[in-house]
C-alpha cells in the first residue's frame, strides 16, 4: 500500500506537464553556419582581412536569424 501512494506520488507531477504543447522546432533551425577560418599571417592583407569580417558578420547574421525564428516558435510572437 506504502508503495502504490508513493507511485501515485511521484505521477502526479508529471500529470500536468501533459498540457503543455509540444514546440517543434525544424532541425535547419539548430545549426548555424560556422565561423570562418582566420587568414594566414602571410596572406594577410587588407582586402582579405576585410573578407574574413565580412564572412564573420554573414555567419553572425544565419545564427541571428535563426535564434529569431526559433524564438518565435517557442514564443509565439512574429
Amino acid at each position: 500500500m506504502r508503495r502504490l501512494i508513493l507511485a501515485a506520488a511521484a505521477v502526479l507531477p508529471l500529470a500536468g506537464c501533459h498540457d503543455r504543447p509540444v514546440l517543434a522546432v525544424p532541425g535547419e533551425l539548430l545549426h548555424c553556419s560556422g565561423r570562418p577560418a582566420v587568414p594566414s599571417r602571410q596572406g594577410r592583407t587588407q582586402l582579405v582581412v576585410a573578407g574574413y569580417v565580412s564572412d564573420l558578420a554573414d555567419a553572425h547574421g544565419d545564427c541571428h536569424d535563426k535564434l529569431g525564428a526559433v524564438r518565435e516558435i517557442v514564443e509565439g510572437t512574429p
